[in-house]
């Protein structure tokens, strides 16, 4: 700051100091080209002019009045004060990137390139010169420090948001044809299983690399690989069984040709997982729970399969509708709790720009009714010799939705509105194709043979709430005789209900249970599924069985985007001794957490 008194100038006239103030400002640059230390010299050459009457307060004083001179020092302290702010804000600006400072001479050099080569901006748009530095020669000290602090802010915001823009343009792209996601989930737990001692565990429950491929809106496909430990065979061909070994698989693939939201027929050939009750490949988006449900559990069903899908009627081509404000689900537990403890430790977070929510165009509504149909190979242990392709896997659902006339931002606290409604039925000739019938029954699968089998399903929405309900079952029954000899006859079923509920809710809630906190109830259940004796190496183990009934108890949070924990309870009753099983019941706390990418 300077001092007033070092800048005295005896013999001053008061005209003389207000010609030299007005030469001085005169002489200052324009405000665009100042940078802070030629403002601070423009400050230094001005200041004295504007203190230079206030000098001559000693040789008037002997003349004055008391009250003058408390005026004149009043007006100095003032002075003073107004010298040292500038003087902050001065020094402020000079600390800021050198980048950031403007100079006329670039300005002018840009806008004349500007306007010599125009070229159409990414938009289409016409190109805009930029603008000539304003003429600032009349402006005040002060005027011109807040016409630079307010050029500052605006270049802050604007590279903001050019690295906004631009990280949201990359996202998951690895190219314009190519999106790269996936999930990485480890899983501790302290359970027992029936007859067996508590045991604690901790796994890698999924680690997967999903790759989305869109060539055009007619073409596109996915492919999934996951990673996987390898486990021990069921029915091993070395005694002592060979090591598992560490490997990634291709677990799902496909190629997609079609577009149903324009024409309500495409074609899809790959390796998934049929359509039968809500068995995806996919459990975690299927469910809230961390176990698998039985009924996915028993009937899951992954072929190399080919065919048709179908939606109808096309939706009409119309524009997209309006952007909508989607508020974030707020996490309640976890992450205020880590948020309060690191506070308490000391820890001051960087301060934060208020986000606006998240502007989103609402989707296209999907046709109603939905359907595929698919043929497959099968497994030769249960049709040997085959030579043509006899299986197949059928579907057909009608879906639907609304909001009951009433705008969104009038349902923030309804528990009915929004809903949603999906009910599908499913065919399949093999059930005996799953995954866990296929490998828990094998020695027995030329007896079985073809076993068809079929499958509903419902899932809806109601609000924050979420029910899903389904019943799965072979069509008739399954003879063969076991291990020991004895005939055995089987209808596998499995059925579930569960229940969800989203904590924090708003109407945009897309999915429960996929932000903020949710619980979960899933009970499920099965028959005719106690297992059998199976003769392996001249040993009797009992193979191909399920608990009778499960119940899951799980409660989770999204602390932050992309990162999942959950806890739950899991209770399992055995089939009675009578029936083949054991009688007992298995309970078990499980913990996961999560990270989707």
């Amino acid at each position: 700051m300077m001092s007033v008194e070092g800048n005295e100038a005896p013999g001053a006239r008061p005209d003389d100091a207000g010609n030299q103030q007005k030469s001085a400002t005169s002489r200052l640059p324009r405000v665009n080209g100042m940078g802070p230390s030629m403002a601070r010299a423009a400050l230094a050459i001005v200041s004295p002019v504007l203190f230079s009457p206030l000098l001559l307060a000693p040789s008037y004083a002997q003349t004055a009045d008391n009250e003058a001179v408390a005026d004149l020092r009043r007006m100095v302290r003032q002075l003073q004060a107004q010298n040292r702010e500038l003087s902050r804000r001065l020094g402020a600006l000079e600390g800021a990137p050198a980048v950031q400072r403007s100079r006329p001479a670039a300005a002018q050099e840009r806008s004349s390139r500007a306007q010599a080569a125009p070229g159409p901006s990414p938009a289409g748009a016409p190109p805009r010169a930029l603008p000539e530095p304003r003429d600032t020669t009349g402006m005040s000290i002060e005027q011109r420090v807040k016409e630079l602090e307010t050029a500052w802010v605006v270049q802050e915001d604007a590279t903001r948001q050019i690295l906004r823009d631009t990280l949201q343009k990359t996202g998951p792209n690895i190219n314009s044809f190519i999106a790269l996601s996936g999930v990485i989930e480890v899983v501790t737990s302290r359970s027992r299983d029936f007859g067996q001692p508590v045991k604690d565990n901790l796994t890698l429950g999924t680690a997967e690399l999903d790759f989305d491929i869109k060539l055009t809106d007619w073409l596109a496909g996915s492919m999934v690989l996951a990673f996987d430990r390898g486990a021990i065979p069921a029915f091993p061909t070395t005694n002592p069984p060979a090591p598992p070994v560490d490997r990634f698989t291709l677990d799902r693939t496909n190629i997609r040709i079609g577009d149903l939201t324009q024409f309500p027929v495409a074609a899809r050939f790959g390796y998934e997982v049929l359509h039968f009750g809500t068995s995806t490949g996919v459990a975690r988006l299927d469910t809230l729970s961390i176990n698998t449900p039985l009924t996915t559990a028993v009937f899951e069903n992954r072929q190399i399969a080919g065919g048709i899908e179908f939606a109808f009627p096309t939706p009409p081509l119309q524009p997209p509708g309006p952007l909508a404000d989607i508020p974030p689900v707020r996490p309640l537990v976890v992450a205020p709790l880590v948020s309060n403890l690191m506070r308490a430790m000391g820890y001051t977070p960087l301060p934060q720009r208020a986000i606006r929510p998240v502007r989103v165009r609402p989707a296209v509504v999907p046709a109603p009714v939905y359907g595929s149909f698919v043929v497959y190979n099968g497994s030769d242990k249960i049709t040997p010799h085959r030579a043509r392709i006899q299986e197949f896997n059928a579907s057909l659902g009608y879906r639907a939705s609304g909001h009951c006339g009433v705008p969104y931002e009038e349902l923030k606290n309804s528990l009915v509105c929004p809903w949603t409604f999906d009910f599908h039925v499913d065919y399949n000739t093999s059930v005996f194709e799953s995954k866990f019938l296929h490998a828990t029954y094998l020695p027995f699968l030329d007896q079985i043979g073809r076993i068809p089998g079929a499958a509903a399903s419902v899932k809806t929405s109601f609000g924050p709430f979420l029910l899903v309900g389904e019943i799965n079952s072979a069509t008739k029954r399954a003879s063969f005789l076991d291990g020991l000899g004895s005939p055995r006859n089987m209808k596998p079923l499995a059925w579930q209900v569960s229940l969800g509920y989203q904590f924090d809710w708003n109407p945009w809630v897309v999915e429960i249970g996929a932000q903020g906190n949710f619980v979960s109830v899933a009970y499920s259940g099965t028959k005719d599924m106690a297992g059998a004796i199976a003769l392996i190496n001249g040993e009797l183990p009992r193979v191909g069985f399920v608990p009778e009934k499960q119940l899951l108890i799980t409660a989770g949070e999204w602390p932050m985007e992309g990162l999942k924990l959950a806890v739950e309870y899991s209770a399992a009753w055995d089939y009675p001794v009578a029936s083949g099983g054991t009688g007992q019941t298995a309970h078990g706390v499980f913990g996961l957490v999560q990270l989707n990418f």
